[in-house]
C-alpha cells in the first residue's frame, strides 16, 4: 500500500469517527427538551412540597388550639385573616384562649404559610363550605361585641367581614359542631375575600389542594388530597 493510499484511509476514519454539524444540533436540541421538561416537573414538584408544607402548618395549629382547649380547660379559636385588604390575607394564622368568663387573648405570634399559597376564599364548590363562611360574627365572652378579638399589624381588632375563625370547647369538640367545617388551603393569592388560584383544571377549580376537615364531635382533623 503506497502513502497516497494510507493517507486516504486516515482521513476516512477521522471522518467516520467525528460528528456532523446538523449531528450535534439534533443532540443539544434533545437535551434542551429533556431539560426543560426536568425543570418543569421540578418546578411541580416543589410547588406540591410547599402546598403540603402550609396545609400540615395549618392543620398543626388546628391540633394545637384543640389540645390546649383540653388540656387547659379553655375555649380556643384559630383565626386566619382573610379580607383585610393586606398581602397576608389568606395567609396570615394565629391562636386565641378564653378562660371561663374571659377575656379573650392571643397566645400563639402570627403565623404565615408561604407566598404563593393561601387559604381558599372563593365561591363554595364540591359542597366546600370554606372556613370563612363559617366564622362567628360574635364571639362567646367577648363583650357582645362583634369582630375578633385580635388585632394584626396596625389594625387594634379584626372586624366583622375581615377574618375567619372556629372555636374549640374545653372537649376537644367544635363550638357549633352541627355545622360543615371543611377548608382547603390552594395555590394562588387571595384579595378581597376571593382567591385567585394559580393552576386550575375543569370548571376552574384548582387543580391542587390541601382539603382540611375538622370533625364537629371531635374537633380532630382528616386530611384529603387529589
Amino acid at each position: 500500500m503506497d502513502s497516497f493510499q494510507i493517507s486516504n484511509r486516515l482521513r476516512e476514519t477521522r471522518v467516520r469517527a467525528g460528528f456532523t454539524l446538523v449531528e450535534i444540533l439534533v443532540v443539544m436540541v434533545v437535551m434542551l427538551v429533556i431539560l426543560t421538561v426536568s425543570f418543569t416537573g421540578l418546578g411541580g414538584a416543589m410547588r406540591g412540597l410547599a402546598l403540603t408544607d402550609a396545609g400540615n402548618k395549618f392543620t398543626q395549629l388546628c391540633d394545637a388550639a384543640r389540645q390546649r382547649a383540653m388540656s387547659a380547660n379553655v375555649l380556643t379559636a384559630v383565626v386566619a385573616v382573610t379580607a383585610l385588604g393586606v398581602p397576608e390575607d389568606g395567609r396570615a394564622f394565629c391562636i386565641l384562649e378564653c378562660p371561663p368568663g374571659g377575656p379573650w387573648k392571643q397566645t400563639r405570634e402570627w403565623e404565615f404559610i408561604p407566598d404563593g399559597m393561601t387559604l381558599d376564599l372563593s365561591t363554595t364548590t364540591e359542597n366546600l363550605q370554606t372556613f370563612a363562611e363559617l366564622s362567628p360574627a360574635v364571639f362567646p365572652f367577648n363583650g357582645g361585641t362583634t369582630g375578633a378579638p385580635v388585632g394584626f399589624r396596625n389594625h387594634n381588632k379584626l372586624a366583622e367581614g375581615t377574618y375567619a375563625a372556629r372555636i374549640f370547647l374545653p372537649g376537644g369538640s367544635l363550638k357549633n359542631a352541627s355545622e360543615p367545617a371543611r377548608f382547603q388551603i390552594v395555590e394562588g393569592v387571595s384579595s378581597g375575600g376571593e382567591t385567585t388560584y394559580s393552576q386550575v383544571g375543569d370548571g376552574q377549580t384548582p387543580v391542587n389542594y390541601y382539603r382540611i376537615t375538622l370533625i364537629g364531635a371531635t374537633g380532630g382533623t382528616k386530611v384529603e388530597r387529589p
